[in-house]
């Protein structure tokens, strides 16, 4: 009965250890449970085209917390989750959004979803 309660009580903490890291856009480590927590998208726009309409939506939903130009992403605060919105302009003409969104340490796809639509729908009142 012992062994068998200790075998659970190991498996329980290996299992809560296991939740561990997630990495950012930001190629920082934050605490979560891994999980489907990005969308990504490509819009045929120019990139500052694409910047502005995501600083806008941020600003609109949340708190703009940070803008890393280096790695190029937009970082904020929107009710208690936390959104990285990482945009590439690697290929020509073609400008790739990543908005992840975490809410204490959970995936939260339903909000990144709706940042990711409010992203579409800014770029077609911009034209």
């Amino acid at each position: 009965m012992k062994c068998r309660f200790f075998a659970l009580l190991t498996l329980n903490s290996l299992r809560l250890l296991g939740a561990g890291c997630v990495s950012t856009p930001k190629d920082d480590l934050i605490f979560g449970l891994p999980g489907k927590d990005k969308i990504v998208s490509r819009y045929e726009k120019a990139y500052d085209q694409v910047k502005a309409a995501s600083i806008i939506v941020l600003k609109r939903n949340g708190t703009l917390v940070g803008d890393d130009l280096v790695r190029k992403v937009l970082e904020a605060r929107i009710d208690t989750a936390k959104v990285f919105v990482a945009l590439d302009d690697s290929e020509p003409k073609i400008t790739k959004v990543t908005v992840q969104v975490r809410r204490s340490g959970v995936a939260d796809i339903a909000l990144a979803s709706e940042i990711d639509k409010q992203i579409y729908g800014q770029l077609l009142v911009n034209q």
